[in-house]
């Protein structure tokens, strides 16, 4: 179960676990066990208790650690409580020897490295820097106290040094990466051909008898799911807007308020010269750049040209190469200051001086550019769509809150709420618990199909949103339990697997026989031609060959080397009941030379140590379960 929540894990861990990532164990509730008294135990680790309420404590911390790693797909009602429970009480026996273990090792963690690491989390900052407040009220959220947090912490860091002393001690010897190598990026030079099942199935007939003797025998293989049908009102913005109509006056007047939508915006292109007077600056130095701006003003309003000015004298980088000019630019883009000044200009028109956090503007309206865009006729079925979505937003959400409603209130049919929302209740083709096709694939209606409110009591279920646009509410309307499908249901389907069976085998005793006579000097040209099959050309491929079939590569780099120049002969019988007649002809061995194709000497060394080093920690977890004196109460399983 574990495993299958990693694989599906998304999201961010929560902050003050990020410190203790590197340690796997780390993720599932370290708690510090410091309880006591008469308190019921959960189990017993070579004399030490882990309190039932420690345990509890721990199983709740794994379950809000794996809420906000799935975040959306999180989805309680799929996970088996008892099963988790166990694992999670298992992980903590497990943390509980590694603890141990370390103790008897003599591994310690000082209180200032203890310290360092809290003081580095970022939920526990303000502005860049620790605050004891955030550290004393987060460590409250969590339930915990200073003490008991820093302990939790202390030994996250002591199993993590555990763990590095095991990993960290191996390494791979040069021998090693030459056989990894070797073997690893290994090339195989093959020829090969297919026999179709088509030929060995032919002849082979499967009486009832056989049929009847493996139904007996393999019953519990043809269990049909247990099952429901269902009826069910589902509301989503698209039907909604395509059952609406509306007037071209109500449409013009939604133009009129969204013009934007359909209209570019006016835009005006402007010239202008810069004086930095950064903020910040000093008094002298900003009076110093006004009158030099001003003097500019001067200048440019007594008739010089502005563009040869704003060349000459302009600071900004951008633009004074180019007479100051901007290009055109929509209202709201630059500084506000500016864009006022701009937007208040006549074309032609020179401001008086603007001031902006970069320094003193002189500013020149070039030219006006009208916005254009299409007018109510060209626009119109765009607006019609924008506005029927609009509405139907509405009325969805309308809808949405009134199916929930009825559906609660007259919980033994949907009839109600269909006729007060005007929509018929459609049903559904049989649903098992793994689900169907479309809405009926997702977990949330099928965990509403088969709960105890709706499956056993009869109740309409909640609205559930299958998506932000797209809800339902169901109720079964037909329940089977899970049972064994009579023989007539499956004996086409048993004679048709009993015929491919049997065909495999003979295919096996038949490539054996080609092997043979392959081995004796035939060629696959020659069996290929009396089998009207052609033989595929030679090719080279290694363990990732992607452009043949899985089974066939395996087999290939499992057969023996040729010896000489004489090819190597084998048979495959494949799943589909094929024959695959196989010439291995050379091997080649990757060489250290090859090394960089999976990353180079030093990291392949790395992987190796690595890898040797994970499985003696594995080792050493497994061994200390097996020494350990270990006795669990049984509660811990408890819903």
């Amino acid at each position: 179960m574990l495993q299958s929540i990693r694989e599906r894990a998304q999201g961010v861990i929560a902050w003050f676990i990020v410190i203790l990532i590197s340690v796997p164990f780390a993720l599932f509730g370290i708690n510090s066990y410091l309880g006591g008294g008469s308190e019921s135990v959960a189990a017993t680790v070579n004399g030490q208790e882990i309190t039932q309420s420690e345990f509890e404590e721990g199983y709740r911390d794994f379950r809000e650690n794996l809420r906000q790693r799935l975040g959306d797909n999180y989805r309680p009602e799929m996970i088996d409580e008892a099963e988790l429970r166990q694992e999670v009480l298992q992980l903590m026996i497990r943390n509980n020897l590694l603890m141990q273990k370390s103790d008897e090792l003599g591994i310690r963690i000082g209180d200032e490295l203890v310290k360092r690491i809290i003081a580095s989390l970022s939920g526990f900052q303000i502005d860049g820097r620790f605050s004891q407040d955030a550290y004393e009220r987060g460590v409250r959220l969590q339930g915990l106290t200073p003490a008991g947090f820093e302990e939790q912490i202390r030994r996250g860091l002591v199993s993590e040094q555990l763990a590095k002393a095991v990993t960290g001690s191996e390494f791979a010897t040069r021998s090693e990466l030459q056989s990894l190598l070797r073997l690893r990026l290994q090339r195989r030079e093959l020829e090969y051909l297919l026999l179709p099942a088509a030929s060995f199935l032919s002849g082979i007939e499967v009486s009832d008898e056989a049929v009847a003797t493996y139904y007996a025998a393999h019953r519990n293989d043809y269990i049909a799911p247990e099952r429901v049908k269902l009826s069910y009102l589902d509301l989503d913005i698209a039907s909604i807007a395509k059952s609406l109509t509306v007037d071209d006056e109500t449409l013009l007047a939604y133009y009129n308020q969204n013009q934007s939508l359909y209209k570019n915006p006016e835009q005006r292109r402007a010239s202008h010269i810069l004086i930095p007077a950064e903020e910040g600056s000093d008094a002298a130095a900003v009076t110093q750049a006004q009158s030099e701006a001003q003097a500019i003003l001067e200048r440019v309003r007594g008739g010089e040209d502005f563009a040869t000015v704003a060349k000459a004298v302009s600071k900004d980088p951008g633009s004074a190469e180019e007479g100051g000019d901007l290009g055109f630019f929509e209202s709201g883009v630059m500084e506000p200051a500016f864009d006022e000044a701009v937007f208040n200009l006549r074309p032609g028109e020179i401001s008086d001086l603007v001031r902006t956090p970069f320094g003193f503007h002189i500013i020149k309206l070039m030219e006006i550019r009208e916005g254009e865009g299409k007018s109510f006729a060209e626009a119109r079925d765009e607006v019609e769509r924008a506005y029927l979505k609009v509405e139907a937003e509405r009325l969805f959400y309308e809808y949405a809150e009134r199916l929930g409603t009825i559906a609660y209130e007259e919980p033994d049919s949907l009839q109600p709420a269909a006729d007060a929302l005007g929509i018929q209740p459609k049903e559904s083709d049989w649903v098992a618990r793994d689900g169907g096709e479309g809405i009926f694939a997702s977990p949330k209606v099928i965990a509403a199909a088969f709960s105890e409110d709706v499956l056993v009591s009869g109740n309409n279920s909640e609205a559930i949103e299958i998506n932000p646009e797209h809800i339902m509410v169901l109720r079964v309307t037909a329940h089977e339990e899970a049972a064994v499908k009579p023989l007539d249901q499956v004996k086409e389907a048993i004679r048709d697997k009993l015929r491919i069976e049997q065909a495999i085998e003979q295919a096996g005793r038949e490539g054996a026989a080609l092997v043979t006579r392959l081995s004796q000097g035939e060629t696959l040209e020659a069996l290929a031609a009396e089998q009207g099959v052609t033989v595929e050309p030679r090719k080279v491929v290694t363990r990732d060959e992607r452009d043949l079939p899985a089974e066939l590569v395996r087999e290939l780099f499992l057969m023996p080397r040729p010896e000489g120049e004489s090819p190597v002969y084998g048979q495959l019988a494949m799943a589909s009941g094929d024959l695959a007649l196989i010439a291995l002809h050379t091997v080649t061995d990757g060489t250290l030379a090859d090394a960089e194709q999976l990353g180079g000497e030093a990291a392949l060394n790395n992987a190796l140590a690595q890898s040797r080093g994970k499985n003696y920690f594995q080792h050493l977890q497994g061994n200390l379960r097996a020494a350990a004196d270990v006795t669990v109460s049984g509660k811990s399983s408890d819903n």
